[in-house]
């Protein structure tokens, strides 16, 4: 039988048949150190052993989840107050991973009226967002939709509404898979703490705490390939007049111009013009 790997702990491995029905099983040879959660797995179901895994499509590496779909960047409009500039930095970790963001913008109960438009900016970029309140359950079902048949991971800056979300989706979860995620938080030693939480409907969601921790840039991306991870910039790299164009002082440069023109964020510029700078500065000390 098919299933997908939503939990290790000690010698026993979490499997999820395609009805979300949990097999806690043993696992057959060496394959234990080769795969994580996420992983679709073959199991014999009578004597719920895992024998075996799928080809997977994707690892993100820190911490290790298999298959990842989409990572959903929470963020909130206060407490604490949103930045614009930390987006900016998980968006380039995220898209520098190989991954499709979503932005999730939390605690819109306690927001102003027209705060989208502190927004507008990255959906100028093209990207997803969504806007909820966990507290006041606003705008949940919508945001479920669009995790729905996927492997999601959840990160984000601490105090964003992460852990209340993830209480929320256990508590609205099928019962018998959240009576599983409730047993295992429970203070048991676990080798692998990352854990593949049901949705309402047939999603998944990683709880994956030291994803949320990354802060520094990633030292592996090359200045000169940063604007590539801003979609709004990426669109003209080869429109300018000369080839490998940094966008920061060449003449004949599309990107300025349609800064200047108003066509591209400003600030987001701003922001790519930091990090540039940042990612050249480290460069120079390694």
């Amino acid at each position: 039988m098919k299933g997908i790997l939503i939990k290790s702990i000690g010698g026993f491995f979490f499997v999820a048949d395609q009805d979300k029905e949990i097999y806690q099983c043993r696992i057959r040879g060496k394959i234990r150190e080769k795969i994580y959660p996420g992983d679709y797995v073959e199991i014999d179901k009578e004597n719920k052993i895992l024998e075996d895994y799928y080809p997977r499509s994707n690892l993100l590496k820190r911490p290790k989840v298999a298959n990842v779909d989409q990572v959903v960047i929470m963020h909130s409009v206060k407490n604490p107050d949103f930045s614009a500039s930390l987006l900016d930095r998980f968006l380039l970790l995220v898209e520098s991973s190989g991954f499709e963001p979503l932005i999730v913008i939390n605690k819109i109960d306690q927001a102003e009226a027209g705060f989208k438009d502190n927004f507008e900016e990255y959906r100028e970029a093209g990207y997803q967002l969504d806007f909820i309140s966990v507290k006041k359950n606003i705008n949940l079902n919508q945001l479920f939709e669009k995790l729905n048949n996927k492997i999601n991971v959840l990160t984000g800056p601490s105090g964003t509404g992460k852990s209340s979300f993830l209480n929320k989706v256990i508590e609205d979860a099928d019962l018998r898979t959240a009576a599983v995620s409730k047993k295992l938080k429970k203070g048991v030693h676990t080798t692998r703490m990352v854990e593949l939480i049901s949705l309402p409907n047939k999603g998944w969601v990683a709880d994956t705490p030291g994803f949320s921790s990354m802060s520094k840039i990633n030292l592996e991306i090359e200045p000169d390939n940063l604007s590539w991870y801003f979609p709004e910039f990426a669109e003209y790299n080869n429109a300018c007049k000369f080839n490998g164009c940094s966008h920061l002082h060449e003449p004949g440069c599309v990107v300025q111009q349609k800064v200047e023109n108003g066509e591209i964020s400003a600030r987001r510029y701003q922001s790519y013009q930091q990090l540039y700078n940042e990612l050249k500065e480290k460069g120079r000390r390694y």
